[in-house]
């Protein structure tokens, strides 16, 4: 008996399958084209930091979460809470104006808190964000530029040179370090802020006799970490940050190019014809689209009649299968569970919990409040204190401000419930008067301040005014009374002389 020879071929659909949205080239080490040997290179490049966030899932979410909440609030101009700042002066509303200003005009193009949210959004995205500072011709910073992290670089700290604050040398010696900024061939070059030696922009050298428009300007480093670079907090969840994009990059695949093979025909004792091959072909190749639905499929297959098992018999009857292989098929994406994972991973780098990228399902208003409360505390709260110290006490230091000085925005998180129920005990208390709930409502319910009313009575707590009215003599509440009765008896008349004309 002849041995038959069983083939299986698969009929896809022959349509072309399109590229994949993600590059796939190598990115190389970084390497900078610098005859610089003071330069120090950067253990993780900028751009391949900001490729990393621009194909990751989460970063964005919670990198913008951090530039709105720490910066996104804005700026306001306070007085310094200490002995010194009594009653409003002259001097004290001149400082509060000039301070004014001064925010204005450091950016004629953005807001001065989106200057800083920038650099923000630098430092997480890549570890290191830079602001260049601009100086008058009175040598005091008035400008404030960002600056893009993929070009900069970080030479080696310098000797160290006594600094000045305030105009003032004091005997305190500080290392500085330069900066250099290489964009298209050209370099450029800043020092750090707070150097009070005259460099070079186009050479790097300090010198005295440098003309006045190629003096350097300063730069102020913000950065994660205390090295030459600052390092993203998130780096250390940089493998499970790849693998959950190469998990979407899987799950694009299945769509595009599909995983399984939905159906398996299987014949016994005999041949598909060709007419039928073709017509399976084209079928796979129209599957889709609803015109296409609740179509027939006829297989028409060729029994063997060349050979038979022995002398007599007839040949075995052809037999065909369709065997379902939809069992195999994915139903659902794959990686959720690590996906998900991941994404907590990184939340924890931030510290944020869901409620600020987005995902509020298992909030109520109880937990929602409770988690905003700890993450002003535990997280923005604290940097907007970094970035008010570093304007405070080194970019406006030399303004010599003695009674004002800039802080951040924060958001107004307070529980309405707690609240009236404090009122009411300091109602009851009698420490509550009515100008009082007019600063409070103004301000929580129609966001405007309300003017107090100028009467003596808007001064004394409400309980107090209750307690004398009840306190009033007799003699006084019966000539009240008394008052009130022949006020009545008078608008009786009034009415039966108006019936009587009628």
């Amino acid at each position: 008996m002849k041995q038959k020879t069983v083939r299986a071929r698969v009929i896809k659909s022959g349509q072309s399958i399109g590229t994949s949205v993600v590059s796939k080239q190598e990115l190389s080490d970084y390497e900078a084209d610098s005859v610089y040997t003071e330069i120090i290179m950067p253990k993780y490049p900028p751009r391949i930091l900001k490729v990393i966030v621009e194909n990751s899932t989460i970063l964005q979410q919670c990198i913008t979460a951090y530039k709105q909440n720490i910066c996104g609030f804005g700026l306001s101009t306070v007085y310094r809470d200490d002995d010194s700042v009594g009653d409003e002066t002259d001097e004290m509303k001149k400082e509060w104006e000039t301070m004014r200003l001064l925010l204005r005009q450091f950016n004629f193009d953005k807001p001065h808190k989106d200057i800083w949210g920038q650099g923000i959004a630098d430092r997480e995205e890549t570890g290191n964000g830079y602001i260049e500072v601009i100086r008058d011709g009175l040598n005091k910073p008035v400008g404030l530029e960002n600056v893009n992290p993929e070009t900069m670089k970080v030479t080696k700290k310098g000797e160290a040179v006594s600094i000045n604050i305030n105009g003032t040398t004091i005997p305190i010696k500080k290392r500085f370090r330069k900066y250099i900024q290489e964009t298209k061939g050209k370099k450029v070059w800043f020092k750090e802020f707070g150097d009070p030696r005259i460099m070079d922009s186009r050479t790097g050298e300090y010198d005295v006799n440098t003309p006045e428009e190629h003096q350097a300007h300063e730069i102020i480093h913000l950065k994660i970490g205390s090295g030459p670079y600052g390092i993203p907090r998130w780096i250390g969840h940089l493998p499970h940050i790849t693998g959950a994009r190469k998990a979407e990059e899987l799950n694009l695949k299945y769509f595009e190019q599909g995983r399984h093979t939905p159906l398996a025909i299987l014949i016994k004792n005999g041949l598909l014809s060709d007419e039928s091959e073709a017509a399976l072909k084209e079928y796979a190749e129209s599957v889709e689209g609803v015109d296409n639905a609740h179509k027939f499929l006829l297989l028409e297959v060729e029994g063997d009649e060349s050979e038979s098992s022995m002398p007599g018999e007839s040949n075995p009857k052809v037999d065909i299968e369709i065997k379902s292989l939809a069992d195999m098929l994915q139903q659902d994406a794959l990686f959720q569970e690590y996906d998900d994972n991941s994404r907590q991973k990184v939340q924890s780098a931030f510290r944020l919990p869901d409620i600020y990228i987005g995902r509020s399902r298992d909030f109520n208003r109880a937990t929602a409040d409770m988690a905003r409360q700890i993450t002003e505390e535990q997280v923005f709260q604290p940097e907007r204190d970094s970035l008010s110290f570093i304007i405070n006490h080194k970019l406006l230091a030399e303004y010599d401000f003695r009674y004002v000085e800039v802080v951040f925005n924060g958001p107004e998180i307070s529980d309405a419930q707690d609240a009236t129920r404090l009122i009411g005990v300091g109602n009851v208390a009698g420490a509550i008067t009515p100008n009082d709930l007019r600063a409070y409502i103004g301000k929580r319910v129609f966001n405007r301040d309300l003017d107090n009313l100028a009467i003596p009575e808007a001064d004394i707590p409400i309980a107090l005014q209750k307690q004398q009215q009840n306190s009033q003599p007799v003699e006084l509440q019966k000539a009240a009374n008394q008052d009130v009765v022949r006020i009545l008896k008078d608008l009786c008349d009034v009415l039966e002389d108006f019936q009587g004309r009628e």
